[in-house]
Formats: C-alpha cells, sequence, structure tokens
C-alpha cells in the first residue's frame, strides 16, 4: 500500500469517526432543545443519551459540566417527572462508582422537589426489579436522610396525610425496611386515634433495648429472650395494622424472638401490610 493510499484510508476513517460523533451530538442536541421527552415507563433512548452525556461530564469534571446540567433542566421543562424516572431507570444500569456518584450528583444538581420524587418514584416501587428497586431507594434516601443520618420520616407524614386513604403497600414496606422506629411513629401520627399508647409504647421500648443489646453483645439472656416475646405478642395482638407491622419487622429481622404462633399468626393476618412484611 502506499503512503498516499494509507493517508487517504486514515483520513477516511477519521471522517468516518467525526461523522459519528456529530451525529450523535446532534441526537443529543435534539433531545435538549427539540420535542419533549416521551412519556412511559421504560428507557427513552434519547434522554438516556443526554443523560449519559452529562453524568460523564461529570464524572470528567468537565467544563461543559453545568452547561450539560442546565440543557437537561430545559428540556425537562414540564416534563420533570420523565426525567426524574429516566434518571432513575439510568441509575439501575450504572455500573461502577464513578457513574453511580456522578449520576447523584446530577440528582443533587437537578433539584428535585421530596412531592415530585415521591410522586413519581413511589408508585413505580410496587413491583420493581431488585436493581431498579435498589436505585428508587436510594434516590428515596436522598429526602429521608438528608445528611447521611438517621432517617426523618416526616416528609412521608405530611405527603400521607394530604393524600388520604390507605398507604401505598410498597411505601410501607420501604419505610418499615428503614427503620422500623421511624415508620411506626410516622403511621401513628397519619393514622392513629386519640387513645393512649402506654402499652405500645412500653413494649417498644422493651424491645428496642433488647434488639441494641444483640447488636452490642451478639446474645441474649434467656430472660431476655422472655421479655422480647412478650413485648411482641402485645404489639402483635395490637389493633392498629402499623403496630402489628412493627412487630412483623421486627420477627423479620430477629425471627428467634418469636413464637412459631405469633410469626405464623402475622403471616396470616387480616391486613396485607401486615403479613405481607413476612411472605417472600
Amino acid at each position: 500500500m502506499s503512503p498516499t493510499s494509507s493517508g487517504t484510508n486514515l483520513a477516511t476513517r477519521a471522517g468516518r469517526a467525526a461523522l459519528a460523533a456529530g451525529i450523535a451530538l446532534a441526537g443529543i442536541s435534539a433531545v435538549m432543545c427539540g420535542e419533549p421527552p416521551a412519556r412511559g415507563t421504560g428507557p427513552d433512548p434519547r434522554m438516556q443519551a443526554a443523560i449519559e452525556e452529562t453524568v460523564s461530564a461529570i464524572a470528567r469534571q468537565e467544563r461543559t459540566a453545568s452547561e450539560s446540567i442546565a440543557s437537561l433542566q430545559t428540556m425537562a421543562a414540564g416534563h420533570r417527572d420523565v426525567l426524574l424516572l429516566q434518571l432513575a431507570l439510568y441509575l439501575e444500569t450504572a455500573d461502577g462508582t464513578e457513574r453511580s456518584m456522578a449520576g447523584a450528583i446530577l440528582l443533587r444538581q437537578l433539584a428535585f422537589t421530596p412531592r415530585e420524587m415521591l410522586e413519581t418514584l413511589v408508585p413505580r416501587l410496587e413491583g420493581a426489579r431488585p436493581a431498579l428497586r435498589r436505585a428508587l431507594t436510594e434516590m428515596l434516601g436522598t429526602i429521608d436522610r438528608r445528611k447521611g443520618g438517621e432517617a426523618d420520616f416526616h416528609v412521608y407524614e405530611s405527603w400521607l396525610a394530604g393524600r388520604g386513604g390507605p398507604p401505598p403497600a410498597s411505601l410501607v414496606g420501604y419505610l418499615y425496611e428503614v427503620s422500623p422506629d421511624e415508620a411506626l411513629r410516622c403511621m401513628r401520627h397519619v393514622y392513629g386515634g386519640p387513645e393512649p399508647w402506654r402499652d405500645v409504647d412500653g413494649a417498644v421500648g422493651d424491645l428496642k433495648k433488647i434488639v441494641a443489646r444483640r447488636d452490642a453483645s451478639r446474645t441474649w439472656s434467656d430472660d431476655e429472650r422472655a421479655r422480647a416475646r412478650a413485648a411482641l405478642e402485645t404489639l402483635g395482638r395490637d389493633p392498629a395494622w402499623w403496630v402489628r407491622r412493627y412487630a412483623a419487622a421486627v420477627l423479620r429481622s430477629s425471627p428467634e424472638l418469636g413464637t412459631p404462633a405469633l410469626i405464623e399468626r402475622l403471616k396470616a393476618d387480616a391486613d396485607p401490610l401486615v403479613r405481607n412484611a413476612l411472605t417472600p
């Protein structure tokens, strides 16, 4: 092959690469400035490309990252719920710490309100495949553990109170999974009546001490086991579903504290919000 021929081939390949890059960038630009994103529950190729471009710019700490974020915000005007869902679908498949962290930075920069996140993400929790559920719950964690500390469910309390009706089962599962104690407080405030809670509070307080001791010593005394079973029996027979759900949450993580009879009773509870805690 002559030097001229070789140079021509290299130039041709370079031209093809430049053309492909131009087409890709044009596609992303069309998403940014053109037609609105498609609504649906699956990945939108155009929006996924735009998110990938933005995440890559953030990960590489490029100066264009802020421009890409601003373009996403412009594109999402009036369609922020779609963008939020598409970001969740992107994070579901994000491999590697770098992309995940850059995606988390993008989520923070887009500044979704708690209401936007709740109304978009909670309905998708139901029946979500494991990887998507993990992405959704990590996103919810940014509003109930803002500083990475202990759970604070006041945002859910306000949302559920304004929503009315029974809570979404998937959200109940998430709350009791993250913090049974905070979930019990939240549900009591939203769905509880004026009746006293002395028996419940006493049983919960005793259980918390016993579980904390196990965390410290990795073992329980016979007396502690007996006290835990008595407390769980009290909670497991309470008329309020959210109290029985608390007992089920404790038994889910520490089944050895409950009697077989109590576990079977809660598995057959009349309220699905309770029995679903102990069924696969």
